[in-house]
């Protein structure tokens, strides 16, 4: 017994170290170079455009990157993933749904059950009423038949009028049951009524370009394009995250239709490459792919490999619509088409804005932010909310958990948007705790970035749509072109830090003028303007170096 209880804490410690080492991600990166999506998939209403996400940079910071396009009218099937994933909504708008399994259906349309309340009420008064006449007309009946028999014998009349009676208390007693039977099916229809004429369903929240999205690990979610021009989602998933218990693999589980898996074609190569026998790979991926195509009349959706009549029975349906819930012979994609839009809940969108600007809301208080009521969504597009602004240079915003809780308690992520001006420079920094998957949204920007020893491992343009990814530590320096650059970083850390190398809040200006006279052998002078000649913070204006020089003091 004791050598039992001694060898439990040492198995614990041994799980621990593996699950902690598990997320540490080999980087033994050489060269950075931004990337493209290296797969499209073409669906109904839209395109899913997936990052490969065994490139090496992606495998250091331990992230895959997907891009939805969703056309107008276009939705996002429902699905979860094996990780936590943070979405940026780089334009349009429209409408994202997160679905939490016990969690209560607050959004309803009680109209449309007032509607079924009162069309089963008005049905049963109208056959009261029909019941109540039929029934006087019964007993005008018996009354008219008791005066004919007056003519009678006495001892015969009152025989013949107990069992007319007997006969008449049974047919009232059956009408009054029947009655009731038929007052009971109509309230039974009018419940009916009140439950599926109207809809109830989980928080629907609009969102817009510049929006934040947090999904926690396994959270059910949708995305509808309400808009008229089409709406971009970029999505980070962290699948280097300790809530992921599976593989480096991302995994997405879709609850609906027949989808291409978009992860699916970077997992076999990998696969290729870890059995070292191309021939054997080749052989492995044809079988694989006729038992794909064998599947692909019986769908893809999480619910197509379970059978039918078990699903029926555990829905209470009929297994016709269960195939239907399967996505047999559903070629539409993972975006589809939503015939005459979608009509869903929605509270008033002035009452949305005030929730979104109310500090209490965004902080918690306890009571708001329990698992069901918790926010997901922040903005960090609008420039007005800047956390950092230059006039000249740009502005740059975050999110962090101090803005959203769900970041610190169910994804561990975070980002920032930022926004340079024409030639403007953001200052040479590191991130602290954290790997850095910049997106860029619009516009192109020279990048440099630096590890350890002095090693430049990205000196590069970077455009548009591509990512690049920037390693925990290593220091980069982006300056915009002409066209001015916007990006959105996302961070591994729900709380990211960066240190800046240049700048009033650098490193450098945190040193005494010795130590940098003496560190860079230059003169008391040239050591003063290094630490003061840049006044900015973050964002540097172009050309403010050669007008802001430090003057010392005499």
């Amino acid at each position: 017994m004791g050598k039992s209880l001694c060898c439990f804490p040492l198995c614990f410690l041994v799980l621990f170290s593996f699950c902690s080492a598990r997320q540490q991600n080999e980087c033994s990166i050489s060269r950075l170079n931004a990337q493209r999506p290296s797969n499209r998939i073409q669906s109904e209403a839209g395109v899913t455009e997936v990052f490969d996400h065994n490139n090496d940079q992606f495998q250091c910071a331990g992230a895959a990157v997907v891009r939805y396009i969703i056309e107008p009218n276009g939705l996002l099937l429902p699905s979860y993933v094996n990780a936590p994933q943070l979405m940026y909504f780089v334009q349009g708008r429209g409408l994202q749904g997160v679905l939490v399994t016990g969690c209560p259906q607050t959004f309803q349309s009680f109209q449309e059950s007032q509607e079924g309340q009162k069309q089963g009420r008005e049905q049963q008064g109208q056959q009261g009423q029909e019941q109540q006449g039929q029934q006087e007309q019964q007993e005008q009946k018996q009354g008219r038949e008791q005066q004919g028999q007056q003519g009678q014998e006495q001892q015969g009349q009152q025989e013949q009028q107990e069992q007319q009676q007997g006969r008449e208390q049974q047919g009232q007693q059956q009408g009054r049951e029947q009655q009731g039977q038929q007052g009971r099916e109509q309230q039974g229809q009018g419940q009916q009524g009140q439950q599926f004429r109207g809809d109830q369903h989980q928080k629907i929240e609009e969102v817009r370009e510049g929006d934040v999205f947090a999904v926690p690990t396994g959270f059910g979610h949708f995305i509808y394009n309400n808009g008229n021009r089409r709406l971009t989602v970029v999505s980070v998933v962290d699948i280097s995250n300790q809530a992921n218990q599976l593989d480096f693999q991302p995994r997405r589980f879709y609850l609906a239709g027949n989808p291409q898996n978009e992860f699916q074609q970077e997992q076999q190569q990998q696969e290729q490459q870890q059995q070292g026998q191309q021939q054997e790979g080749r052989e492995q991926q044809g079988r694989e792919g006729h038992q794909r195509q064998q599947r692909q009349g019986e769908g893809n959706n999480i619910f197509s490999g379970f059978d039918a009549e078990r699903l029926a029975e555990a829905f209470n349906v009929d297994v016709q619509i269960i195939r239907k819930l399967q996505g047999q012979n559903d070629r539409r994609g993972n975006i589809i088409k939503v015939q005459g839009g979608l009509q869903a809940v929605l509270p008033p969108r002035r009452q949305q804005e005030q929730h979104q600007d109310d500090p209490l809301y965004a902080q918690g208080n306890g009571y708001e932010e329990t698992i069901c009521s918790m926010k997901f969504r922040q903005n960090i597009g609008d420039p007005r909310r800047a956390d950092v602004y230059t006039p000249r240079g740009g502005h740059r915003s975050s999110v962090t958990s101090y803005d959203l809780p769900v970041l610190r308690r169910l994804v561990q992520l975070s980002a920032h948007k930022g926004h340079l001006y024409q030639d403007a420079v953001l200052l040479p920094f590191y991130t602290v705790n954290a790997n850095s998957i910049i997106y860029v949204i619009r516009g192109s920007a020279r990048i440099q970035v630096v590890k350890e020893q002095g090693e430049t491992v990205a000196n590069e343009e970077i455009q548009e749509g591509q990512v690049i990814v920037v390693p925990q530590n290593f220091a980069a320096l982006i300056k915009a072109r002409d066209s001015g650059f916007e990006y959105v970083a996302f961070k591994t850390h729900e709380n990211a830090r960066i240190n800046t190398l240049a700048g009033n809040l650098s490193l450098i200006r945190a040193l005494p003028v010795q130590v940098i006279a003496s560190a860079y052998q230059t003169s008391d002078s040239q050591a003063r303007q290094l630490k003061h000649n840049r006044q900015e913070s973050t964002i540097g204006a172009p050309g403010s170096a050669s007008r802001s020089q430090y003057r010392a003091s005499a």
